[in-house]
Order: structure tokens, then C-alpha cells, then sequence
């Protein structure tokens, strides 16, 4: 099938992983589990989270060649009823933000991961998915602001893959909720990427019970890894990597 793109290496589709909110377990589980594999991935921890705790083992994440991705200072999320986030805080409440109350959280969180990884090029995950901020009719959209700051974003979840010849907004990347999937779910994604020529854009937070209110299971994420590490015919690289290189081939 001509997709009006083409991968490189002969690659037939692609897909990053992504982990989300700087969790201990992304350096103690997953990243071991990824350097037995030869596998690189994005993390997005916020940095209100393990990476201010020890930022040793997040500069150990860089140095392997994972992406540490922006993924704000403090998590703001839209504290909207009837199911507001019991975790949120009200001060991180996006119906408040505003460009500049953003830009500035961006701006730190950028200079704290430089100072992890010594770059300027990195990627963003909206919190919570939401790529908007403000309320009341006085709605504005992230997305300017992020093609200032960054190379890519990974937006809205739509739990479809990515089709690079759709020509998809860097700024507002598709992704996939992988918590709580099962392994065959997960292989199709993979599959559908391969099919289709596509990006699988997968969004992960706690590996196993009690790391995170949302997660993968452990063994499904071992099964999974050990699988995809095999598949000879996908590129698996960060966001960043990923969103680069569709950007320059378009």
C-alpha cells in the first residue's frame, strides 16, 4: 500500500512508549527491562514527582538515551464537576491558568530536565490529555505555545494510531491509553501500526498495582516489551525521535 510516506531502514510502522509522571518504578522496573532490549523510550515525569526526590536516576534515564519529556512542574489538570480529580490541588486547576502562568511552568520544568540531560529538544505530554486552559468562554489553546517550546507534542487520547501520511498536527500527537490493557490489545496497536504505516503513540503510568492509580499490569508489560522487541519491522523510538523525523519527510 502507498501511504505517501515512508519510514526509514524499511521500518513499516513505528511505536514509542511513553511513561508518564516520574514514577520510581520507571527506573527501577522499566528502564532495566528496556536497556536488556536495547530499547529507548520517552518519560514524562512532572517535576513535583521521584525526579525531584533523586534526580540521579533520572540523569542515569538520559544518559541511556531515553527522551525525558516535559510534562509540566506541578500537573495541572481541569478540576471540573461532577468527577473533579481528588488528587489536584485547586491552585493547578487549568480553568485558572493562563499563557503566561503556563509558559512559565514550562519554561522551569525545560530548565530542570536541561540541567538533567543537557538539551534544548525534547517533547511535551499534556496533562491529563487537556490542550487548552481557562474557563468560562475564555478558553485558549496550548498548541502555539507549545510549537515555541518544543519539537512535538503528545496530545489528545484517541486510542487510534497515528497515520503520518494524514500529515497529523505535531503539536496534538494521538496517543493510546495502555493501562489496564492486555497483552493481545496492545499487540494489536502494534499491528495496526505495522498495517497501516502508522505510529503507535502509547500512554503509560504505573507498572503493576499499587505504583499508580493507573497501570499496566507487570507481566502483560514484560510480555509486551519482550515481544515488541522482536518485531524487526518496527521502529521503536522516543516521541521525540519519532515526531522529528515525520516532520522533515513530509
Amino acid at each position: 500500500m502507498d501511504h505517501g510516506f515512508v519510514w526509514p531502514d524499511q521500518f513499516q510502522g513505528a511505536v514509542s512508549l511513553t511513561y508518564d509522571d516520574g514514577l520510581p518504578v520507571h527506573h527501577e522496573v522499566v528502564d532495566p527491562l528496556l536497556r536488556h532490549h536495547g530499547l529507548l523510550a520517552t518519560f514524562y515525569p512532572m517535576i513535583q514527582s521521584d525526579l525531584r526526590l533523586h534526580p540521579k536516576h533520572w540523569r542515569k534515564l538520559a544518559r541511556a538515551g531515553h527522551e525525558l519529556g516535559n510534562h509540566t512542574v506541578f500537573h495541572p489538570c481541569y478540576q471540573t464537576s461532577p468527577d473533579p480529580y481528588p488528587w489536584l490541588d485547586d491552585r493547578y486547576d487549568l480553568g485558572s491558568y493562563t499563557l503566561a502562568h503556563m509558559r512559565s511552568e514550562l519554561e522551569v520544568a525545560n530548565l530542570v530536565l536541561h540541567l538533567l540531560d543537557d538539551r534544548t529538544d525534547r517533547s511535551y505530554a499534556s496533562t491529563c490529555c487537556d490542550l487548552k486552559i481557562g474557563s468560562g468562554g475564555t478558553e485558549e489553546s496550548l498548541e502555539p505555545l507549545l510549537a515555541d517550546l518544543f519539537v512535538a507534542a503528545r496530545g489528545e487520547l484517541t486510542n487510534q494510531i497515528v497515520l503520518p501520511a494524514n500529515s497529523p498536527d505535531p503539536f496534538n500527537i494521538g496517543c493510546i491509553q495502555a493501562d489496564q490493557c492486555s497483552l493481545e490489545e496492545l499487540m494489536h496497536f502494534v499491528e495496526q501500526a505495522r498495517a497501516n504505516g502508522g505510529w503507535a503513540v502509547l500512554m503509560i503510568h504505573g507498572i503493576g498495582a499499587g505504583t499508580h492509580d493507573l497501570y499496566l499490569n507487570q507481566d502483560v508489560h514484560i510480555s509486551f516489551i519482550n515481544w515488541l522487541a522482536q518485531q524487526r519491522t518496527i521502529w521503536i523510538a522516543p516521541v521525540r525521535t519519532i515526531a522529528r523525523y515525520i516532520n522533515q519527510h513530509m
